[in-house]
């Protein structure tokens, strides 16, 4: 019984189907449904879309903030460079070699560095700061040279002391002038220059000045307070070969005095 209603309702529901008014009414609801099927459908993949892209364009201002934070400390590097390198003078001397200190050779020794210096080391190498006597590049390693400083036990180089030039030998760390002849007349305050004899330095670069004199027996020793004593060493001239055979031509820029060259180093 129950199987003949429901073949009855069955057959009744195909005619009412069939009927045009009921049979475009339906249409219509299938389609807006399809439609907003499918518009739905089109929403959730234009969101997953978005959300696609925008891990993309995430990831690409990571990148991006990556690289800019570099240049940044790059130009922050630059910046502080420069702000130090206005003390750095213009010695108009051919053959100078400008270099840059750019580590410590072994810490916590704070008197000889790495240099950007690589040329070969045949010989000691002096460097120059504004003038002063600043050490000596002593071998290469590698693409930069090892320097020492004047505060080194191992820096040593010729001097003259006084307007005279009276011969002596700098040695570093005790800040003394040893050999210097013994009946050659020297005072406290006398001006300690490189001599150049030594193929070290160029004549004229200046060292300290004179602040005790010891006597020997077949020779005086004198301490001196140098110009450049620092432990914070930044920029230099490499004086090359050609610098020492060269003439020196108003070694410093002539906006310089003997006033402010003689002035120490902080």
């Amino acid at each position: 019984m129950n199987k003949r209603y429901i073949f009855l309702f069955s057959v009744l529901l195909i005619l009412f189907f069939q009927i045009p008014f009921v049979k475009k009414n339906v249409i219509i609801a299938f389609n807006a449904i399809k439609e907003t099927f499918l518009n739905l459908k089109k929403n959730i993949n234009d969101e997953l879309n978005a959300i696609s892209n925008n891990k993309k364009l995430i990831k690409e201002l990571e990148e991006k903030n990556k690289k800019l934070s570099f240049e940044l400390s790059r130009l922050n590097a630059i910046f502080y460079t420069c702000k130090d390198l206005k003390k750095f003078k213009f010695i108009r001397k051919p053959g100078l070699e400008f270099t840059q200190a750019v580590s410590y050779v072994k810490l916590p020794d704070f008197t000889s560095v790495y240099v950007t210096f690589d040329k070969p080391v045949p010989h000691p190498i002096g460097l120059v700061y504004n003038n002063f006597a600043a050490g000596m590049i002593v071998k290469r390693v590698g693409n930069y040279g090892v320097a020492l400083l004047n505060s080194n036990p191992k820096t040593s180089y010729a001097v003259y002391i006084g307007k005279n030039e009276i011969p002596g030998i700098f040695y570093g760390k005790e800040n003394i002038i040893k050999y210097i002849p013994k009946f050659k007349p020297i005072k406290v305050g006398d001006l300690v220059i490189t001599s150049g004899l030594d193929n070290i330095f160029y004549k004229g670069a200046l060292v300290g000045k004179i602040t005790e004199i010891k006597e020997k027996k077949l020779y005086q020793e004198a301490k001196i307070k140098l110009f450049y004593d620092t432990l914070n060493p930044t920029y230099f001239y490499a004086v090359t070969n050609k610098a020492l055979i060269a003439p020196d031509t108003n070694a410093t820029d002539t906006n310089t005095t003997e006033e402010n060259l003689t002035k120490p180093t902080k």
